[in-house]
């Protein structure tokens, strides 16, 4: 079951999009998003608000990557995170980055961008059926 999604994109326009999709389908969780790195890490680091089941991040962002936003995710302490589904969002499958995503077993897929509703239903089936 999903109770929380987060999604981490620079462009606040892909951020509404993608809430949009994920409020109109059968995914009933709530949804967090942000546009900076910095501000989705120190909001999974403090135990007050719910750790997400699944997280969406984009691949380029300016002020923090993906792969550096992961690199902070390695260090959260908090148990609920072994449970969580981590996903990258790009507009371009570089096979160099599908080369660096085999170094980061945090991330769970990669997958082309903006989501839709059968993205979803996608992620929904292979990971949490």
């Amino acid at each position: 079951m999903v109770n929380t999604i987060l999604l981490l994109d620079d462009n606040t326009a892909t951020n509404y999009i993608h809430k949009k999709f994920i409020s109109r389908s059968p995914y009933d969780a709530e949804v967090v998003s942000f546009e900076m790195g910095k501000d989705a890490i120190a909001y999974l680091e403090d135990k007050e608000n719910p750790f997400p089941e699944l997280i969406f991040v984009d691949i380029n962002m300016p002020t923090m990557s993906a792969w550096e936003f992961f690199g902070n995710f390695r260090q959260i302490k908090r148990k609920e995170k072994e449970n969580t589904i981590c996903i990258i969002l790009t507009t371009s499958l570089s096979p160099e980055d599908t080369e660096i995503v085999k170094d980061f077993e945090e991330v769970n897929d990669i997958m082309m961008k903006p989501l839709n509703l059968k993205a979803l239903e996608q992620v929904f089936s292979k990971f949490f059926t």
